[in-house]
């Protein structure tokens, strides 16, 4: 009997054999993922972006009447006949008032480049007729642009404006319009009192003409 007794404690107190599963500790209950939606995506916001805001789409087609205030540049006036043209246009294609102001943007800048176009032309054929002009006189430069000087002067007392349309329309550099004034100068030169009763109205005395072999006064 003690001998029974002495076998069951020493059962009792032997260690668990090598290899057994030792316990665990007790694991802490994680939280929860947040719930996806149909995409995958977070349903839930975060602290600085929170739910994103949903963009209004932009307005499509044509509206109900073009604006084009913003597109014309500064100190132009709008034509209302081609501002009306273009707007059924720009409405036949169902443009919207972006679209529409980007066309007339682009048209703006066209026309702008061809007058300019047009103008630096004209100055390089007006800078033309002045060269051909100086090769023509030669060395007699001086002496026809002071007769020229002088006819311009008498022809100013009547027409004021004659300097200004000579140069805005560059006639001042033809060589056939210097001549004629060099001309014009040569018969004031020689005759100063041809002008001296012109009045500001362009009326000469009766007994005064400009060409006395004619019936012209």
């Amino acid at each position: 009997m003690d001998n029974d007794n002495q076998a069951a404690n020493n059962d009792m107190n032997a260690q668990p054999p090598q290899g057994d599963p030792q316990p665990t500790a007790q694991q802490t209950p994680q939280p929860a993922a947040p719930a996806n939606d149909d995409k995958g995506a977070a349903t839930q916001g975060t602290m600085l972006g929170g739910q994103p805001q949903q963009q209004q789409p932009a307005p499509t087609g044509a509206p109900e009447a073009y604006d084009f205030k913003a597109t014309i540049p500064e100190g132009v006036d709008l034509d209302e006949t081609i501002t009306k043209e273009f707007s059924e246009i720009a409405r036949g294609m169902n443009l919207t008032n972006e679209q529409a102001n980007q066309m007339a943007a682009y048209g703006i800048k066209y026309a702008q480049q061809a007058v300019e176009a047009v103008r630096n032309e004209y100055n390089a054929q007006v800078t033309q007729w002045g060269e051909a002009a100086k090769a023509e006189m030669g060395a007699n430069f001086d002496s026809v642009t002071t007769k020229a000087g002088a006819g311009i002067e008498a022809v100013e007392k009547m027409v004021p404006g004659i300097r200004q349309a000579l140069n805005e329309t560059g006639a001042g550099n033809r060589i056939e319009v210097i001549r004629a004034f060099e001309m014009l100068g040569g018969l004031v030169q020689a005759d100063p009192g041809k002008l001296v009763n012109v009045t500001g109205t362009g009326a000469t005395k009766e007994d005064e003409t400009w060409y006395p072999n004619s019936n012209m006064k």
